[in-house]
């Protein structure tokens, strides 16, 4: 079993997370963010944890289940309102993962494909492609989710004790991964949360290569968020890391 240390996430603190009130949500996700890999193993159990707890004050806040769109807003891919998915998307911005949560919301003429892609093992079996031919998309939509959590669980089971936050980071940015690379590289920009060893010298012996290789994409969102960390030659991206009190 997964311990990643001694420190566990405080039972207030999960509370918090799995509220109805969106402030309090993100102010959670913060601060269980800024523990790093260590309440890992109490996020596992969340996953399990299908409750519906339909947000409120979200504001502009643009996820599936939102009920108000105003054109313009913060983003979430992941149907928040459920615990479980909730947790994914927590887990998935800890580790800079991509377990396939996005995909349960995805176009119907689109699900297929994504099974296919991103969950070859199953869909390589004759048995489980008949059968995805006779589900209804509901059903495609739970199938993804069982299959995002059974991947999440299996990968971090592999995982030692010593998984950091940091090489997580590092681990995003080398794969052939579009989303896992997006989501490290818009960390690196824009997130405040902490990651332990990430210094300016770190980042100049270990990452600065891989972010110049990565500004040579073709696809856009990847080289784009790349250029914008190299142009940021004064490192404000590290800064407000080093300032958030956590």
């Amino acid at each position: 079993m997964l311990s990643f240390g001694e420190e566990k996430i405080p039972e207030k603190l999960l509370s918090d997370f799995k509220s109805v009130d969106w402030p309090v949500v993100l102010k959670a996700k913060e601060d269980i963010e800024n523990m790093e890999t260590a309440g890992i193993p109490q996020l596992l159990s969340l996953l399990d944890d299908f409750t519906i707890c339909k947000l409120k004050n979200t504001g502009d806040l643009i996820y599936p289940g939102a009920e108000r769109f105003y054109g313009h807003g913060q983003i979430v891919d992941y149907s928040i309102d459920e615990i479980a998915i909730r947790t994914a998307w927590l887990l998935e911005d800890i580790i800079f993962q991509n377990f396939g949560f996005t995909g349960i919301h995805l176009p119907e003429d689109e699900l297929n494909g994504f099974i296919e892609t991103n969950f070859f093992d199953y869909y390589d079996n004759s048995k489980n492609r008949q059968g995805l031919k006779r589900m209804t998309v509901p059903e495609k939509r739970d199938l993804i989710k069982s299959l995002s959590i059974k991947k999440a669980k299996s990968w971090l089971e592999q995982q030692s004790e010593s998984l950091s936050r940091l090489d997580a980071l590092v681990s995003a940015l080398k794969s052939e991964d579009e989303k896992r690379q997006v989501k490290a590289l818009f960390y690196i920009r824009n997130g405040r949360t902490r990651c332990t060893g990430l210094t300016k010298a770190y980042y100049q012996d270990n990452m600065e290569t891989i972010v110049r290789e990565l500004a040579k994409s073709d696809i856009k969102r990847v080289s784009e968020n790349a250029k914008l960390i190299i142009m940021d030659i004064d490192f404000e991206w590290l800064d407000m890391k080093t300032k958030n009190p956590g």
